[in-house]
């Protein structure tokens, strides 16, 4: 078979144009996805730049919060050095309360059979005396027996100066009789509790240490209004407490 010299250049005219088609084609599809690489990696490149960055700002926080770690570290470990010196100082103090509660119980027991009463609750000592014991019926005025008992209680005071004694006068509801010296029973009261302080700081004891309050016949014993309960009723506390206590900062 043969081709003329028209058929032949036709057929590479043909083949020229179909070859450049399939290149052109090619190289778009190459240039389209070199884009596609060129924009994954500009958003890789921006994505490594946040994580550095991130990861930058987590180090910093790690950093700061190994330090705020450490000095809760240091505040912890002087916190407890404090709290065990606080328990030392404690049990110190209780030691020196408890030896006092026994020297007052032991300086009264001789009272305790004509009807005195100690109790010893926490750090305070409740030491209550009636009529019979302390002062005459309707009177503040301390005789021999009374100064000895008010005496006892000096001597204790004066040997702890870190104890606060508060003196309360009690009454029961009888009124007072005409011509009697004291207007009604919250005179009396306080007449009671200021005559026992007056005599203990004539004996050494520090006023600081002391403190008299008249309670009348409004805090009785015995709600009950027979002859007994009113009996129960006159009487005179001693409310002993350390001065840092703060039961005594209740009954100031």
């Amino acid at each position: 078979m043969k081709f003329t010299l028209k058929q032949v250049v036709l057929g590479l005219a043909v083949l020229t144009v179909l070859s450049s088609c399939v290149s052109s084609k090619k190289y778009n599809a190459l240039m389209e996805e070199k884009e596609n690489l060129s924009k994954s990696l500009a958003e890789s490149q921006e994505n490594i730049k946040m994580l550095e960055e991130e990861k930058a700002q987590l180090m910093d926080q790690n950093s700061s919060l190994s330090s705020e770690l450490d000095g809760i570290k240091k505040d912890l470990s002087s916190l407890q050095a404090e709290v065990s010196q606080v328990k030392q100082m404690v049990a110190q103090k209780e030691a020196e309360l408890n030896k006092v509660k026994g020297e007052i119980k032991e300086s009264f027991a001789v009272y305790e059979k004509a009807g005195l009463s100690i109790v010893a609750d926490g750090d305070f000592v409740y030491i209550s005396m009636p009529e019979n014991v302390l002062f005459r019926s309707g009177s503040a005025y301390l005789d021999k027996h009374d100064k000895e008992i008010i005496e006892t209680l000096a001597n204790v005071m004066k040997a702890n100066p870190d104890l606060k004694v508060v003196v309360e006068g009690h009454t029961d509801d009888q009124k007072m009789k005409p011509g009697a010296p004291y207007r009604d029973n919250w005179d009396l009261s306080v007449a009671r509790a200021t005559s026992v302080v007056r005599y203990m700081t004539k004996l050494g004891v520090d006023p600081t240490q002391v403190e008299a309050a008249g309670k009348g016949e409004y805090a009785p014993k015995v709600a009950e209004k027979t002859a007994e309960a009113r009996k129960m009723n006159r009487r005179t506390e001693f409310v002993i407490v350390p001065k840092t206590s703060k039961l005594y900062e209740l009954v100031k």
